[in-house]
């Protein structure tokens, strides 16, 4: 395996208590995931697709073998500075949006970045400009529950890239969408990742999977905890 990766899992499992004993929810995944690479985990529900991201975002540790983020094992960090790498490399973008309700819209994108030595001149900047490319700043000053789904969305996407992360994880982040917002979404991830950030989107969704696969992403689709195939996309 060569070592031009910036996450790289070596023969992860994950294993979880059940009703009827032990469930393996992941079952030796060997992966590689280069800078600024743009990859999709794609497979049905209960195939092992959020525990995945939560091992690789370092928010959960895996019950053997060995995960690397830009050449720091895991398995050496304690809780603190596993809490600090999330907190300045990563970015999260989830289904149901979790932004604060009491907070608004331009609150919400600033938070992430509070507990940062930024100036809060310089934090409000960057979320102006990040709404602003969101098509959102003429609403900044409104509650998420004045903005439709899709607008939650971007928001949330906002919000993920305040802190200029180096991988954005973005679980099912299309799932509560009609289309015309899945399509807006997926492009704002695409442009997000043509910019240099490297993004790993997990989905059930074929289609999803298949317009990013056009725009070439990665695909790697997961059953029952296991890789099952890969597709690299085709270098033009």
């Amino acid at each position: 395996m060569s070592s031009d990766y910036l996450i790289k899992l070596e023969n992860v499992t994950k294993e979880f208590s059940g009703k009827k004993g032990r469930v393996k929810a992941l079952e030796d995944i060997n992966l590689e995931i280069k800078r600024g690479e743009f990859v999709v985990i794609v497979g049905p529900s209960g195939a092992g697709k959020t525990t995945l991201l939560n091992i690789m975002a370092g928010m959960d540790r895996p019950t053997k073998g060995r995960v690397i983020f830009s050449g720091r094992d895991y398995g050496d960090l304690d809780e603190e500075e596993l809490a600090k790498l999330r907190r300045e490399k990563f970015g999260f973008i989830f289904q149901f949006f979790n932004l604060i309700d009491s907070l608004t819209v331009v609150e919400n994108v600033i938070a992430p970045a509070l507990p940062s030595d930024l100036p809060i001149r310089e934090i409000s900047a960057r979320a102006e400009e990040l709404l602003a490319g969101m098509k959102l700043l003429s609403k900044k000053y409104r509650f998420p529950k004045e903005l439709s789904a899709g607008e939650q969305q971007r928001v949330a996407i906002a919000r993920a890239m305040i802190t200029k992360p180096e991988v954005l994880f973005c679980d099912e982040p299309t799932a509560q969408l009609d289309e015309e917002m899945t399509e807006k979404v997926l492009n704002d991830l695409i442009e997000i990742n043509r910019a240099g950030t490297t993004v790993i989107l997990a989905t059930a969704s074929e289609t999803v999977a298949n317009k990013l696969r056009r725009s070439g992403a990665r695909t790697i689709h997961i059953e029952y905890g296991k890789i099952t195939s890969t597709e690299t996309p085709r270098r033009s």
